[in-house]
C-alpha cells in the first residue's frame, strides 16, 4: 500500500511539474463592427436614392456645418465620393464652387429589441431564491436608421437650385437562438459580409479550426475609364482628361 501511495504521489508531483498554464487577453472595440455596419449600410442605402449624376460638370462644395451625427466622417466622405462618381468636381470652398451641397442629419443611429418564448424568472415567496428563466427560443434584432436631409444652392446668389429633401433607409441584424442553439443570423450585416468576403459572421464548430480570415475584392482607384463629364473638359490643366491619359500619367500632375 505504501508503494501505491508513493507511486500516486509521484504521478501527482510529475503532473504538477509538467502541467502548463496559458492565458490569452482579448478586447472589443467600444462599438461593435455589427453596429457600425448597420449605420454605414443605412447611409449607403439612403444615398442610393439620390441623383448624384445631376452634379456632372459642376464644382461642388460640401458644407457640413449643420451636420451633427454619429459616423459623420463616413457620411461626409460618402457624399464626396458620390459627387465624384456622378461626374462632379470637389471644391475646396463655397467661393470656388458652382454649387453648395448642405447635408443635415434627421436621425442616424441604432435601436434594439429582444423577445423570447419560454418561462420568465420566478421568485419563490418567503425564500431568498429565484428560479432562472428558461428560453426555448429567443431573438435579438438591431435596427440601423439613416435619415439625411440634403439641399443644394448657388453660393453666389444663395438661391436654391432644387427643392432638395430627405432620404431615409433602414438596415437590420437579427440573432435567433432555438433551445440554446445558435446564433442563426439574418439581415443586412450578414448580407454585407457574405457579399463582400463570403463569410456571414458566425463562428465555426467548437471542434476543429475554422479559417475565417477573408478580404473583399480588389479596389481599383485609377483606371483608363474616365467619367463622361471629364472627357471633353477643356478647363483641365494640360488638356482634356482623354488627352492627358493619351500622353501618360505624368500629364495628370501638371
Amino acid at each position: 500500500m505504501n508503494g501505491f501511495k508513493s507511486s500516486l504521489l509521484a504521478v501527482i508531483a510529475s503532473s504538477l511539474v509538467v502541467t502548463g498554464c496559458a492565458t490569452s487577453k482579448t478586447s472589443n472595440t467600444a462599438r461593435t463592427a455589427s453596429e457600425q455596419l448597420l449605420i454605414s449600410g443605412a447611409i449607403d442605402r439612403a444615398f442610393s436614392n439620390v441623383r448624384f449624376q445631376d452634379f456632372a460638370g459642376y464644382k461642388v462644395f460640401v458644407d457640413e456645418k449643420y451636420l451633427d451625427s454619429v459616423d459623420k466622417g463616413y457620411l461626409v466622405g460618402s457624399l464626396r465620393h458620390k459627387i465624384l462618381a456622378g461626374g462632379g468636381y470637389l471644391a475646396t470652398s463655397a467661393d470656388a464652387a458652382d454649387l453648395v451641397l448642405e447635408p443635415r442629419s434627421g436621425g442616424v443611429g441604432t435601436d434594439s429589441q429582444e423577445s423570447f418564448i419560454g418561462i420568465p424568472a420566478l421568485g419563490i415567496p418567503g425564500l431568498p431564491i429565484e428560479l432562472p428563466e428558461v428560453k426555448f427560443a429567443s431573438k435579438a434584432t438591431h435596427i440601423g436608421t439613416a435619415k439625411v436631409g440634403l439641399v443644394c444652392y448657388d453660393p453666389k446668389t444663395g438661391e436654391s437650385v432644387g427643392i432638395g429633401g430627405n432620404t431615409t433607409a433602414v438596415t437590420h441584424h437579427s440573432d435567433t437562438y432555438l433551445v440554446g442553439m445558435g446564433p442563426f443570423r439574418s439581415g443586412s450585416v450578414v448580407e454585407q459580409r457574405q457579399r463582400a468576403v463570403g463569410f456571414n459572421g458566425v463562428g465555426g464548430s467548437i471542434v476543429g479550426a475554422t479559417k475565417i480570415a477573408r478580404a473583399s475584392a480588389p479596389v481599383d482607384l485609377i483606371s483608363d475609364k474616365v467619367p463622361s463629364a471629364l472627357e471633353n473638359d477643356p478647363t483641365l490643366p494640360g488638356g482634356t482628361a482623354m488627352e492627358q491619359i493619351a500622353e501618360g500619367p505624368e500629364s495628370m500632375t501638371r
